[in-house]
């Protein structure tokens, strides 16, 4: 019985340490907003966004923003940045879909250039 009690309280204790030790910076307090994530996703994207040409080029822009945008808390950012990466893998048109979303995504945010 000892060893049970004993199990849970190192469960608890886990589970305690664990909440303690997420900062409060892992979400934005206003997901509303840009959180350090969604602006070195947003940063990322427009020093890219010319350059990126080709699909190639296309494909890279979009795993370069996508490692920082899905771990952003920031209302669209991970989504539209899924939007980008399906779009670099696509036509033309699909591309410019998914940047102009994944654009106005930031500037709803209160990115700035």
């Amino acid at each position: 019985m000892r060893i049970r009690h004993t199990a849970a309280a190192i469960a608890a204790l886990a589970c305690t340490l664990t909440a303690c030790s997420a900062s409060a910076s892992d979400e934005p307090a206003d997901p509303t907003k840009l959180d350090d994530a969604a602006s070195l996703a947003c940063d990322d994207f427009a020093r890219g966004y010319k350059a990126a040409q080709t699909q190639s080029a296309r494909i890279d822009l979009a795993n370069k923003v996508n490692k920082w945008a899905q771990q952003s808390g920031t209302n669209g950012i991970a989504d539209n940045a899924t939007v980008l990466a399906r779009g670099s893998e696509g036509s033309a048109g699909a591309w410019q879909i998914g940047a102009d979303s994944f654009a106005q995504a930031c500037l709803d945010a209160g990115w700035k250039a």
